[in-house]
């Protein structure tokens, strides 16, 4: 479905080039060699295999409520030089910026909400480009994506476009458009070209060094085994296992769990060795489990899933073997998922996350604009808390 077509202008004194901009209902309908050369550089969850993996298992499809409507640009001579991973949803369930408050607002009102259209890869809270341009791509290839977004919605009535966890290029291209922003704090830990682990626990306040370092030793004073199964070796059973403790997991703390066996299995067979999953046992029972994914200098915590009164399994899997990996691999971050003050303790470091708004109708953009003045101020203060609270030593503060 062709959306647009015209002349762009380019850079320069160059002569103005026609690009075409098209919706497609899958990411099966575009070449995978396309879409990546877009994508490359910019992590494994932008990759074609990626968000195959996600729609063709179901995951992000219509039973729950996940439409993709990708849009690709293309140039004069057919390349595809731009595309933006696009769904239209008809619900808000398994997403990471909670907008009930949104919804009822303007549907008490007399509007309807849904079908809304969101920018972001499902299930999966990771900053990233969410406007993928080809190296060397004309410069309106980013205003042709967007222009073609807000025509969508105009066209069709949908109320609103949420951008979920855009980089800062993204996030700064949108605000200059006019669209709202709202942001959090989560964490990540950062290489500052250590050694080996004891390098890096050397740079933490003694405090925090001392914490550490009984945690570690607690873990291997109970016999705990863990081990590590690279994609490329993982099982079935290995699989059945991690789902059933994510499930766990998930289930005390009242949330939905929503990966699937099959979901797990492709991102297995497409990523290979990228993709960790790491179990903690103990007494024949497995008590933790935890799946990797590791792409472009960075170590992504994932999903993890345990036993009741695994909390130390949980810090020297998810945060100590990550770093310990992160260093030995030569990776310049891991990034630790959603939230979590608990993280700053174990060497992890706030930074901020963010998700843009735009909106059909201008009153509501106004209403949710006086809410999320008061919300980011509240963001920003405990950002700013956070980073006072730095586990490191003064003198080699990062």
């Amino acid at each position: 479905m062709v959306m647009r077509q015209g002349p762009v202008a380019q850079d320069g004194d160059r002569q103005s080039e026609p690009l075409s901009v098209a919706m497609v209902f899958g990411i099966s309908g575009v070449d995978p060699l396309e879409w990546d050369a877009c994508a490359a550089g910019k992590g494994p969850f932008l990759r074609h295999a990626y968000l195959s993996a996600v729609e063709d298992s179901g995951l992000a499809g219509p039973d729950n409520g996940w439409r993709p409507a990708h849009m690709i640009v293309k140039d004069a001579l057919g390349r595809t030089v731009g595309a933006a991973p696009l769904y239209l949803r008809d619900r808000s369930t398994d997403e990471f910026w909670p907008d009930q408050a949104w919804i009822d607002g303007f549907q008490a009102s007399g509007g309807r909400y849904f079908p809304k259209l969101v920018m972001e890869v499902p299930y999966t809270p990771v900053t990233g480009a969410r406007i993928l341009l080809r190296e060397g791509a004309p410069s309106g290839v980013a205003d042709a994506l967007t222009g073609a977004m807000r025509s969508l919605a105009h066209n069709h009535g949908l109320s609103s476009i949420h951008v979920s966890f855009p980089d800062e290029e993204d996030r700064a291209r949108f605000e200059k458009a006019g669209w709202l922003t709202r942001h959090t704090v989560d964490y990540e830990w950062r290489n500052a070209g250590y050694g080996d682990f004891t390098e890096f626990t050397a740079a933490l306040s003694s405090r925090r060094r001392s914490v550490m370092l009984w945690e570690r030793r607690k873990i291997i004073e109970s016999g705990v085994r863990i081990r590590d199964v690279p994609g490329s070796r993982v099982g079935e059973a290995d699989v059945a296992v991690f789902l059933d403790l994510l499930a766990d997991l998930h289930a005390r703390k009242g949330r939905r769990q929503a990966l699937t066996f099959d979901f797990v299995m492709r991102l297995c067979a497409a990523f290979g060795d990228a993709l960790t999953l790491t179990f903690a046992e103990t007494g024949g029972d497995t008590i933790g489990a935890l799946l990797t994914m590791e792409g472009d200098g960075c170590l992504h915590v994932r999903n993890w899933g345990a036993r009741e009164g695994a909390q130390l399994v949980h810090f020297e899997i998810c945060y100590y073997r990550t770093v310990e990996r992160a260093i030995a691999r030569g990776l310049s971050r891991v990034d630790s998922g959603r939230g979590g003050p608990h993280k700053l303790a174990r060497g992890f470091l706030p930074k901020l996350s963010h998700a843009c708004h735009w909106f059909l109708h201008t009153n509501m953009r106004r209403a949710v604009a006086e809410g999320l003045e008061l919300d980011n101020a509240k963001v920003l203060a405990a950002y700013a808390q956070e980073q006072a609270r730095s586990p490191f030593r003064w003198r080699i503060q990062q």
